[in-house]
């Protein structure tokens, strides 16, 4: 059938002469799309020498992205991280013959190999060999795919085709010299030998043979197992005869397990048993804490050490024990207790393992074999994963957006919240409007902790000090308590200072006596003030005044008369190992200009014109790891960034920067053992250090206008501060572009819908009975539940149905709080009755959750019968309204003009609701195989089927009928689409691709039928839902957005990225940049990106078009200057809106690009 339809498609699409011409209602096809969040799930892992030869090195591999870790005493340490054109399902480390520094090895689904190195001279990744070992024909595993190294680095071996084994060998392959270009690697060279087994559960190289010898176990026809060993010949290229073989092995026989020096031989792991195989020996175990379940990876400690995982997470160790002639006695099985669901294992050193998860969060643990009670297990670090995403949903909360996830699978299943920015935990909040400035202070104590806050007010100060979680009021009398305090602070000798417009005051922070003053003279005021432990300078109108603070006294230094009065002026040490600048930041009126002047003597050193007439309100410089910055905050909200040298103050790579519409406070802080400035606007942004580049996130807190870093026992590494009601004590948990909290289940999340009416989510979960019982089940711990166990007519009487199945999984609805994420109620569902779908709608002013449903029988092909539940959640009781039996299953629930819209197996069908009658099925359109997705947009509704792709119908109420008005006639096998435009709609499929479909407007029926292609693209991971909208806010500066109607899509591998549309000028702009970044920017592994991008299915592979790699043009930021002016070559665009198009230069695309990052 899907051979004859494939066919039939193909006829159709053959068969149309002519070319549709685009109507001119329809949306522009030029697309931009840009990954938000990185893929998080893991694929594999592996530990070696990989940076250099002393250096033990975590290599891990998450979709498409490679990130390199070093192993120390206190964990892991970030080095770098590349992300490569492919999705990588191999990866392997070796040491190459000869050498003392390990390589790895990459097998990408596209069955791209390479191999790659390091350069630590260059600190990057440097791809030493390549290859395409894709055939033209073959049939691809069922199995999937999979590589290894021979233990001796001879040869790689792949199972890519079924009856083959592709060999690409080593020898020969030399190390590339670091000094040649990283363009010229060698390519590699393969051939394949048949193998005449098709079925194999699973191969390795076995260790210590003088060939290179493979071991597999294959299911023959009549589904018994057996295990045969071949020797690789090089020279001949086939196999020739191994050292053993068996047969019979036990039936569920899944896993081998090399076993190295001095034992050699392997493990065999089935369901139940354990065997140890060698020529001449064979011993198999049936270990009891083996019994029910299915090892599924490992990780070698040592010759009679391994560390197994099943499919639920426990962990177990397998022991060899041995004689005094290495001999193999017996084989021993103890479990160390449960973790997340394993992808793979590492073992780092001193019993301490890297657990990579697909459906967890990845963690880091340390095995304690001596521990007694049931788990052996202490987590040490975990890693946030999203994936993989099965649903979300986007919530409005405090007017800013926020992603919620149904992320993880089983036990590892939650929910997550995402918001682009940083998240503050609130702590404490202390009512006191008015506040105009906050500095932390240490009163009367040894520790080094803070215990006090200064806070000022118009005309006035105070001090709060804090004890324990209680804060009170204490009078301070060697304050000037009758003036604003225009800074505060520690400085050296253990004293602190107080900065107000008539004085400066050095105060004992243990007496609390006035050590030191410095007082204006008659009729000047102090109004802006830079201060560091031993340095201040403050600026009356136009003059600047330089200060000392040493050996507990406050000496003036010099002074300097500008021409202009000071805006604002810094201080801040740029040394690590100092607490002195020997330069100050200056900002000027009239001028709008930024300068820099050596001290003491202020000598003039840098001068920086901004622009414009905005003047600047503050500035800041800072350190961030090892680049030094110069930030100058304008009144309108802008933010002026550059870099400077601390040596010579030089100043260069001027950016600008659009943060709020206010003006800005820049305010240092150190967290996670590194800095970061906080921008104090209507717009609360953080500036840190990452990747080489500076990174703005906003903050989830709506306007804040002083802050300041703190530090006491009862609120550690917190933060205060200053809004406009009052002050605000907060932790930070993370400095990350995104924030993401975790709400644990303990089961699958599925589905999830929001309910705005009732401030709940509707979640669908399914609990396997297998579940873990040291995770705690949401559905289980709830108190409040009911269920729908009562069968209607047809089902009652279908004995497949009825009959009682202990070990079946439970689907149930979750109430959930919006709020707090309680679950407020569970609603469990029939046995076999899965939960497929859940819609939330509004009918009579009333909130309803619609649910569907399908029966499911094990010998069924498809479901026969399923239902569609009507939920209404109010107080809190969850009733149900109205339900209704359908002949099928409910993939999927909408509305369309006031009214339910469901796909049920090869059907699209509306219900018309009410509660006094429940669901009254009004029309249905029957022309589909399986509508697995339905979207709505007034009367016209978009149907996204199992393999037909996309069609259009639409719903005309006062006929109550549907119709189908266009469709794409290509084959798609599709996991989700969304309706960007009436004219303009966007599907992916199972292949990793998303394409963009237009309805034609034309004189000429077969036109107007035809949704015509007019973008496709290659995203390089399953996409498993679209949403419309958008992570940030819209652009503060009221500007028109660079990029419009815009959806958010979730994939597998846990990466959220965007898509939307663009205006053809900007397009063909970023088409050229992307042609010559592609062509520029290092390509790890030497796959082109156009290779990459390309559309590319089972049966054809066509280039990609109308869209633009967001995550490509973005890498134009990081280019050096020089490599940006030859990019920029040839590129025209109209970037002073006046209409008239001139060449780019880098400036003009750095901030395009810049205001394209923000979208997200």
């Amino acid at each position: 059938e899907y051979k004859s339809y494939l066919s039939m498609a193909d006829m159709d699409i053959e068969g149309s002469s002519s070319n549709p011409k685009p109507s001119s209602q329809m949306v522009t096809p030029y697309m931009y799309t840009v990954t938000a969040q990185r893929p998080t799930g893991v694929t594999a892992a592996a530990v070696g020498n990989f940076t250099s030869p002393e250096d033990l090195n975590l290599i891990i591999a998450k979709s498409s992205k490679i990130e390199v870790h070093s192993i120390t005493s206190v964990g892991l340490r970030h080095i770098i991280d590349v992300n490569i054109y492919g999705s990588i399902t191999c990866l392997q480390i070796f040491r190459p013959k000869g050498e003392a520094q390990d390589a790895v090895f990459i097998l990408t689904k596209r069955f791209h190999v390479f191999i790659i190195g390091y350069d630590k001279t260059k600190n990057e990744i440097v791809t030493r060999t390549y290859g395409d070992v894709e055939d033209a024909n073959g049939k691809p595993t069922d199995t999937g795919a999979f590589g290894l190294v021979d233990p001796e680095a001879k040869l790689v071996g792949l199972r890519l085709y079924d009856g083959l084994l592709k060999i690409i060998p080593l020898e020969g392959v030399k190390k590339r010299d670091t000094g040649s270009s990283a363009k010229d690697p060698v390519e590699l060279k393969s051939f394949n030998i048949r193998i005449q087994e098709l079925n194999i559960i699973d191969i390795k190289f076995l260790q210590g043979c003088k060939v290179p010898t493979i071991v597999y176990i294959y299911q023959a026809q009549k589904g018994t197992r057996h295990v045969k060993t071949y020797e690789v010949s090089l020279s001949n290229k086939d196999f020739t005869k191994g050292p053993w073989k068996l047969t019979n092995v036990e039936a569920n026989a899944n896993l081998i397990i090399p076993v190295g020096e001095p034992l050699f031989g392997a493990i065999i792991i089935g369901l139940s048993t354990v065997s140890y195989c060698k020529p001449d020996i064979f011993i198999s175990q049936s270990p009891v804490s083996l019994q029910g379940s299915v090892i599924t990876t490992y990780c070698t400690i040592d010759a009679t050490r391994y560390l197994c995982a099943d499919d639920k997470g426990i962990l177990f160790m397998m022991m060899l024990h041995v004689d005094g002639a290495n001999n193999v006695k017996d084989i021993e099985m103890i479990s160390f207790g449960e973790t997340v669901i394993v992808s793979c294992l590492c073992y780092l050193d001193n019993s301490v393992v890297y657990v990579g998860s697909a459906q967890g969060d990845s963690q880091v643990i340390r095995i304690n074999a001596d521990a007694t009670g049931d788990s052996q297990i202490t987590v040490l670090d975990t890693y946030q994963n999203l994936g993989s995403i099965s649903d979300m949903c986007i919530v409005d909360s405090n007017k800013q957006p926020q992603l919620v996830t149904c992320s993880g699978y089983g036990k590892d299943g939650s929910l997550r919240i995402v918001r682009c920015g940083i998240g503050i935990q609130e702590l404490a909040f202390i009512e006191i409007p008015g506040l105009k400035g906050i500095w932390p202070l240490k009163i009367k104590t040894r520790d080094n902790l803070d215990n006090a806050i200064v806070i000022t007010f118009v005309g006035q100060t105070r001090v709060l000090q804090f004890d324990g979680e209680e804060v009170e009021e204490i009078e301070v009398k060697s304050m000037v308590s009758d003036e604003q305090t225009l800074h505060s602070g520690m400085v050296s000798n253990d004293n602190f200072i107080q900065v107000c417009p008539k004085c400066i005051r050095l105060i004992d922070s243990h007496t609390l006596a006035v050590v030191s003053e410095w007082k204006t003279e008659p009729g000047d005021v102090i109004n802006k003030v830079g201060c560091n432990k031993t340095q201040c300078v403050v600026a009356i109108g136009n003059r600047m005044t330089y200060l000392s603070i040493e050996n507990s006294h406050i000496k003036k230094i010099s002074q300097h008369e500008l021409e202009y009065e000071i805006a604002c002026l810094d201080i801040t040490p740029l040394t690590p190992s100092s607490d002195r600048n020997q330069y100050v930041a200056v900002g000027c009126w009239i001028d709008i200009s930024i300068r820099t002047y050596a001290l003491p003597d202020f000598q003039l050193t840098q001068k920086h014109v901004l622009g414009g007439e905005i003047i600047p309100r503050s500035c800041r410089m800072c350190l961030f790891d090892d680049s030094a910055y110069l930030m100058v905050a304008m009144g309108d909200g802008s933010l002026f960034y550059c870099n400077i040298d601390p040596e010579t103050s030089k100043l260069s790579k001027k950016k600008h920067i659009t943060l709020g519409t206010q003006p800005m406070n820049l305010q240092l802080f150190h967290a996670f053992e590194a800095n970061h400035v906080f921008a104090c606007s209507d717009r609360p942004t953080v500036i840190y250090h990452s990747s080489h580049k500076l990174v703005f996130s906003t903050v989830n807190q709506q306007g804040v206008n002083h802050m300041c870093p703190l530090n006491t026992s009862s609120y550690p590494n917190s933060l205060a501060l200053a809004s406009p009601s009052g002050l605000i004590v907060g932790s930070v948990a993370e400095i990350q572009k995104l924030h993401i909290q975790t709400i644990p289940l303990g089961e699958s999340p599925r589905r999830i819908s929001y309910q705005e009416k009732t401030g709940t989510y509707g979640v669908i979960t399914i609990k396997t009975n297998s579940a873990s019982k040291s995770v705690p089940s949401a559905s289980t711990l709830c108190s409040s539940t009911s269920n729908s166990f009562d069968l209607g007519n047809g089902m009652e009487t279908d004995s497949k149905i009825k009959k009682d199945v202990d070990c079946s999984d439970v689907n149930n609805l979750l109430i959930i709080d919006n709020k707090t994420y309680e679950v407020l109620h569970c609603h469990s569902f029939a046995p076999r009755e899965w939960a497929i779908s859940i819609y939330s709608f509004t009918a009579h002013d009333k909130a309803y959750y619609v649910v569907g449903t399908a029966f499911v029988v094990e010998d069924e092909s498809e479901p026969k019968y399923g239902r569609l539940m009507v939920f209404r959640w109010q107080g809190s009781t969850l009733s149900l309204v109205a339900r209704q039996d359908v002949k099928g299953a409910v993939y999927c629930v909408n509305e369309v003009c006031g009214k339910i819209l469901a796909g049920i197996n090869n059907k699209v069908t509306i219900f018309e609701f009410n509660q006094e009658e429940g669901l009254k099925l009004e029309c249905r359109y029957h022309n589909l195989l399986m509508a697995l997705y339905v979207r709505s947009r007034g009367e016209f509704i978009l149907v996204g089927d199992l393999m037909r792709s996309l069609s259009l119908l639409v719903f005309k109420p006062l006929e109550g009928r549907l119709e189908d008005i266009a469709k794409d006639y290509k084959a798609n096998w599709m996991t989700q689409c969304e309706i960007l435009d009436d004219d303009t709609f966007i599907g992916a499929e199972h292949f990793n691709n998303v394409f963009v479909c237009t309805k034609e407007g034309g004189t000429d029926d077969d036109e107007r039928r035809m949704l015509k292609v007019a973008g496709q693209f290659h995203i390089g991971e399953m996409i498993n839902v679209f949403r419309e909208g958008s992570l940030v806010l819209d652009n503060p500066s009221g500007a028109k957005p660079l990029v419009h109607k815009s959806i958010l899509y979730g994939t597998a591998s846990g990466s959220i990225g965007l898509i939307g549309c663009i205006e053809k000028p900007l397009f063909d702009l970023l088409d050229g940049l992307q042609k010559n970044l592609a062509l520029t920017v290092n390509n790890v592994g030497c796959i082109h990106h156009r290779e990459w991008r390309a559309f590319h299915n089972d049966r054809h592979k066509e280039p990609a078009t109308g869209f633009i790699d967001g995550d490509l043009v973005e890498l134009f930021l990081d280019l050096p200057r020089s490599e940006m002016s030859v990019v920029c070559n040839d590129l025209f665009y109209d970037f002073d809106g006046t209409g008239m198009t001139r060449e780019a230069t880098p400036d003009d695309l750095i901030k395009l690009i810049e205001d394209l990052a923000r979208i997200h």
